[in-house]
């Protein structure tokens, strides 16, 4: 019985410290806020891809329903598309399918 409570405490512990390493990683990711302008309001979003060393940002024309995906480029230093995507067109087609 003694060891079951040994396991069973350890497994408590290990799930803890899980729990806390979640959490800082949570609140160690960097937070980007909406731009507003007169007629154009963007959301920018970092993430990760394979392959893509940099990272890549996507921004949103919450105005326009456009996303592009950008990244930046070592090599060119300059900014370089990832791909682009109208939100209403997509939506449209899904509708009609």
């Amino acid at each position: 019985m003694k060891h079951m409570k040994k396991t069973s405490r350890n497994g408590v512990i290990a799930l803890n410290i899980v729990l806390v390493a979640i959490l800082t990683v949570i609140s160690l990711v960097p937070e980007s806020e909406a731009t507003f302008t007169a007629e154009q309001r963007y959301i920018a979003l970092p993430s990760t891809a394979s392959g893509v060393t940099t990272g890549i940002v996507y921004l949103m024309n919450t105005a326009q329903r456009e996303l592009v995906a950008i990244s930046w480029d070592h090599n060119k230093n300059s900014i370089v598309t990832l791909g682009y995507r109208n939100l209403s067109s997509d939506a449209s087609s899904a509708l009609n399918q």
